[in-house]
């Protein structure tokens, strides 16, 4: 009997604090409801697959990590790939730099935008694993065709030249030929 009394004795809420609670609940679910349905403002943010760089890589090539002295203002200029020269600064700072690739084709690290690799024949990826430091690299037109990694030689056109139109050292002649097209 004893709870009898006292559920008697509770009162209950007048009909308009009834009203309040309802208004409050209804008001709960549809903030809910909102929230839950509305898409987010920014899209999820999804990882490249590591594994979609090496199936672009074509029969013969390889993908040859390099690092980079100019990676920074490439930043601004490359998206995640382009055509390049790749030239090794000089120990004489008086000295040009010499190139060792040139219209090779470059690729950004998906899970590492900062670290880059260029896209070389198999059979020429020593030469450029070899050279020691970071490559200053030189950004091309990719329309224009043509890859090449360039001999360890020096170029003639670094050889001083003699007065009679030969390099001193080779004792060759050079020449320039002008085709002109109709």
């Amino acid at each position: 009997m004893k709870l009898e009394e006292l559920l008697s004795r509770l009162k209950t809420p007048p009909r308009s604090a009834w009203a309040w609670m309802a208004a409050a609940a209804v008001s709960a679910f549809i903030a809910y409801y909102w929230d839950v349905t509305t898409p987010s403002a920014q899209p999820a943010i999804q990882a490249e697959d590591p594994e979609v760089a090496s199936t672009f890589i074509p029969a013969g090539y390889v993908l040859v990590p390099i690092e980079v002295a100019n990676f920074e203002s490439l930043d601004s200029i490359l998206g995640k790939f382009g055509v390049v020269d790749l030239y090794l600064p000089s120990d004489d700072p008086k000295a040009r730099p010499r190139k060792v690739a040139e219209r090779v084709r470059i690729l950004r690290a998906p899970l590492n935008p900062s670290r880059f690799a260029v896209l070389a024949r198999e059979n020429d990826s020593p030469r450029l694993v070899s050279h020691g430091g970071p490559f200053t690299v030189v950004v091309q037109n990719p329309d224009v065709a043509g890859t090449g990694i360039v001999n360890d030689r020096k170029d003639a056109s670094d050889e001083p030249e003699k007065s009679d139109g030969q390099t001193a050292k080779r004792g060759r002649r050079t020449r320039i030929i002008y085709e002109a097209g109709i």
